[in-house]
């Protein structure tokens, strides 16, 4: 494979079209006139989406330039959308008039290092001109009207959402199923509920439904495998035999097949009520899951790994619940009598490990660790009559729902493009700046512009004249809604972004866009080199689509 160098413009004028290519893909999808894009791949059936993050996943370009340009542009703009559930074609959108508009500074001899600078002092100023413009939104009143918005204008899946949180709140877990039919539906539970059942059909006390059902339960926590030879353990059963009535729950790393029939003949024989269950996870994180159900039950964690070993048991480690439901694989339980103090302790270390967590894997665990304290589980059973519209439903619902909790957790802005346009707008630049910081202010500014004329024009309308007629309003909250086609007061209508989602678009298009810009020097690999005009092409916003 033979290397291909290009300098300055002939390397930016390739990477801006690979962008611009990206843009014009995705674009005609943005807001709720967009349209829909037909994607076919080798060995699989067409199928219609308008979801950014989907189509840009599938654009690619022959030349090796063109597409390293879409590719830094597809990772920006998948980027946000990972982070925040939404916002991946306006962040394509931003970055490809901010590259281009930058780059006519390059063609003509600025500083490409001054227009970044000008790029990053305006986005700063923006960024908090987003701030002050936002406001917090209400869980009672605004969830429906955001989520609706988020999901493209679905009013199915931002009502599925919007009950899911009113039932389990906005730090429950809520998960998305296949259905089992072209009917959508939402199960919740304010139940602590946990991925793991009974180890043996033979603790079923409700033969009709398979489960296993006890009130007022003791509760035993054992971060160890047990079994017949653990003279520890089988002394605090006798013990816990002569004292207590209770149903006893086992929760522990695995069961001796032995000590497990002995458990099973004592259940059969009616002895004492019993059940056992495998903990859940593994390790570190088994223990986590352990240490959390100590903390609702009141119960005291046993083994050696924890430093309270069985030896030391007396029935004082046990926990309560007032309800157990167990099935073959899961466990609900509430009710349980663990220490307020200690739960709300529990929650606030919660919240700050999720605030700190590095990885989507450990916040995704940390957050259904949580929902067991503060809310509850809710699943939404997806039901579509193809394939297609059940892929479509799903993306546009995970989306959706990760947005609507950005919006919660850090306030919501109007939407339809006027937030940015008008943070824009108020903006004022420093006066004697050098040409090139004075060039990237107003390439940055003037690009904040872009997702309201996108918007304009997927609805048919002179986007010149929507801008003007946004921002000569003295409302702040005033835009162009393009469901009703009206200018109104866009929080008074639901029509709301999450403050979250536009600051990371704007970071990650200013990212992305300063990057390329101080290139000065390109190298790929490939077999075929296409010759490039001796200047860049560059965009504006209106004239994308033609």
């Amino acid at each position: 494979m033979s290397k291909i160098f290009k300098n300055r413009l002939e390397g930016l004028s390739a990477l801006n079209r690979g962008v611009r290519a990206l843009a014009k893909a995705v674009i005609t999808t943005l807001g709720p006139q967009g349209s829909c894009v037909v994607i076919k791949k080798d060995r699989m059936s067409p199928y219609v989406t308008k979801h950014g993050a989907s189509i840009a996943k599938e654009v690619t370009l022959t030349d090796a330039f063109e597409h390293t340009g879409l590719k830094l542009a597809k990772e920006a703009a998948l980027q946000t959308e990972m982070q925040v559930g939404d916002g991946s074609t306006t962040a394509v959108v931003l970055i490809d008039v901010l590259f281009s508009s930058g780059l006519k500074g390059v063609a003509v001899g600025l500083d490409p290092l001054e227009i970044k600078q000008g790029i990053s002092l305006a986005g700063d100023m923006l960024d908090k001109e987003l701030s002050k413009l936002a406001i917090q939104a209400d869980p009672q009143e605004d969830v429906l009207q955001i989520a609706t918005t988020s999901a493209n204008n679905d009013a199915l899946i931002g009502r599925l959402i919007s009950e899911a949180i009113a039932t389990v709140g906005i730090e429950g877990v809520i998960s998305i199923k296949e259905g089992t039919n072209k009917e959508t539906t939402l199960k919740a539970t304010t139940d602590v509920s946990l991925n793991a059942g009974y180890v043996s059909p033979y603790f079923i006390t409700h033969p009709e439904t398979m489960e296993v059902v006890y009130e007022n339960a003791s509760i035993l926590l054992c971060n160890q495998t047990l079994s017949c030879l653990n003279q520890a353990f089988i002394h605090f059963l006798d013990q816990t035999f002569q004292t207590s009535k209770n149903p006893l729950i086992i929760f522990a790393e695995d069961f001796d097949p032995q000590l497990l029939s002995i458990l099973i003949v004592n259940k059969l024989k009616g002895g004492l009520p019993l059940c056992a269950i495998k903990a859940p996870g593994c390790g570190n994180q088994r223990k986590a899951i352990l240490e959390d159900m100590a903390i609702l039950t009141g119960a005291t964690v046993v083994g050696d790994l924890l430093g309270i070993s069985l030896e030391e048991g007396h029935p004082d480690i046990l926990g309560f619940v007032g309800k157990i439901v167990i099935t073959q694989n899961t466990t609900r339980l509430s009710e349980g009598k663990g220490s307020p103090e200690r739960r709300e302790q529990r929650i606030e270390y919660l919240r700050r490990a999720i605030v700190h967590s590095s990885s989507e894997m450990a916040t995704e665990d940390l957050e259904k660790r949580l929902a067991r304290f503060v809310g509850g589980m809710a699943q939404i059973h997806l039901g579509a009559a193809t394939e297609n519209e059940y892929r479509e439903k799903k993306i546009c619902l995970e989306s959706a729902l990760k947005a609507t909790k950005a919006a919660f957790k850090e306030g919501c802005l109007p939407g339809g493009g006027t937030a940015l346009a008008r943070a824009a707008s108020v903006v004022k630049i420093p006066e004697q700046l050098p040409a090139g910081v004075m060039f990237g202010c107003k390439c940055m500014l003037q690009s904040a512009e872009a997702p309201l004329r996108i918007l304009a024009r997927n609805a048919g309308k002179v986007p010149d004249a929507v801008v003007a007629t946004v921002l000569e309003h003295a409302d702040p909250y005033f835009g162009y809604n393009c469901v009703n086609d009206t200018f109104e007061n866009l929080i008074s209508a639901g029509v709301l972004d999450p403050l979250s989602v536009i600051k990371y678009i704007l970071k990650h298009s200013i990212s992305i866009s300063c990057l390329l810009l101080t290139s000065s020097f390109f190298i790929v690999d490939s077999s075929k080199e296409l010759q490039d005009p001796p200047f860049p092409e560059t965009s504006h916003p209106d004239d994308l689509q033609q």
